[in-house]
């Protein structure tokens, strides 16, 4: 969302007991506002997304959340309870909206038709060529400042040694030779750097790393660098949690030539749902598989619990041939993947870290 010309309104229909949640984010990835039912309620309403600086009067019952660049933007979620639940879930979708401030109270808003020559753009190939990379980085940070914020104090300090100024344009030819040699070992050279700290962003338990982030994570570069590699728009730990599993229990990389269990005993506390889903370890994406189950969580239909309520969940490339095991199966390709356990809504003790997730264990 622009927000450079006025604010706009994010209107959230009533959810009734669904729960649902709108996390909002600055360009840097800090969280500015968690609009959920748990924050907000089951009756939703309308919110005004205002700019820095922005000064007006909102229409009533038109609540103000300020956020702390011209640009953001949201990943709303929905929770959904199987096939048959969809219809409803896609209602409510249709009835949530984003109202430009100047329109509202229109019965019809127009569509924005913004022209994308006007705005920056960066393609995967781009990250490593330094020249497009440090050019786009400028006008990135000159469109969307965060006046007194420390951490980008302290870079607008060294960026400006290579001559990035907040307040003029990145001239890479201006540079000196051996500038540009530097800028471009390091365009390569920090995906390594990322990519070996993202196994050890996070605190270690049972080898799964312990997402439980706050909501302000550009404090430390690397580890937004690192959590945005897995995935955009993380919530901060009041909202959900992520535990991020890259080895089995012995600290070897997860490989579908190897079979699992994960015995959850008791389950994850949560008030909303917790789900486990397996992601390929070299697109980042789901693994397709021959059942089309890329998650088990306690929304999953069919699944076998123990006698006290626990609950084992084999995970393997091939399918198990006991009835239970089947039931509680997480398919895996052939090939490395990762684990993500996520919990939506989560009681006091994944909060306090009384309950961790157990290790995965060799079958």
């Amino acid at each position: 969302m622009d927000l450079r010309n006025e604010p706009i309104v994010l209107v959230i229909p009533p959810m009734g007991n669904r729960h649902y949640w709108f996390p909002v984010s600055d360009m840097h990835h800090d969280f500015d506002a968690n609009l959920s039912w748990d924050t907000v309620g089951s009756q939703g309403g309308a919110y005004a997304f205002c700019a820095p600086g922005w000064q007006g009067v909102l229409p009533e019952g038109v609540r103000r959340v300020d956020v702390g660049t011209p640009f953001i933007w949201t990943l709303g979620r929905l929770a959904v309870s199987g096939d048959d639940d969809v219809p409803a879930a896609v209602a409510l979708q249709q009835q949530t909206r984003l109202v430009p401030l100047s329109q509202w109270g229109k019965e019809q808003v127009a569509r924005p038709n913004p022209d994308p020559a006007t705005y920056p753009r960066l393609t995967r190939n781009d990250l490593t060529d330094a020249r497009t990379y440090f050019t786009v980085l400028n006008e990135l940070l000159r469109l969307t400042p965060r006046l007194g914020h420390p951490m980008d104090e302290a870079m607008i300090g060294w960026l400006s040694e290579i001559g990035m100024e907040p307040t003029a344009r990145f001239d890479w030819d201006a540079l000196s030779p051996e500038t540009r040699r530097g800028l471009e070992r390091a365009a390569t050279d920090a995906h390594r750097i990322i990519a070996t700290r993202q196994a050890r962003a996070m605190p270690i338990h049972n080898n799964w790393q312990i997402a439980r982030l706050d909501r302000r994570i550009s404090g430390d570069p690397t580890i937004a660098a690192a959590a945005a590699m897995l995935g955009l728009l993380w919530n901060p730990v009041e909202i959900s949690g992520y535990d991020i599993g890259l080895f089995d229990g012995t600290g070897a990389p997860l490989h579908g030539s190897n079979r699992f269990v994960l015995r959850l005993d008791p389950p994850p506390p949560v008030n909303a749902f917790w789900s486990l889903t397996l992601y390929s370890a070299k697109t980042g994406f789901l693994a397709s598989n021959p059942i089309n189950r890329y998650s088990v969580g306690d929304r999953t239909p069919g699944i076998v619990y123990g006698e006290g309520g626990e609950l084992s969940i084999f995970i393997q490339h091939e399918m198990p041939t006991d009835p239970t095991e089947r039931a509680n199966w997480l398919p895996a390709p052939a090939e490395p993947y990762y684990l993500i356990i996520r919990y939506y809504s989560p009681r006091a003790p994944l909060l306090t870290g009384d309950w961790l997730p157990p290790a995965l264990i060799a079958r």
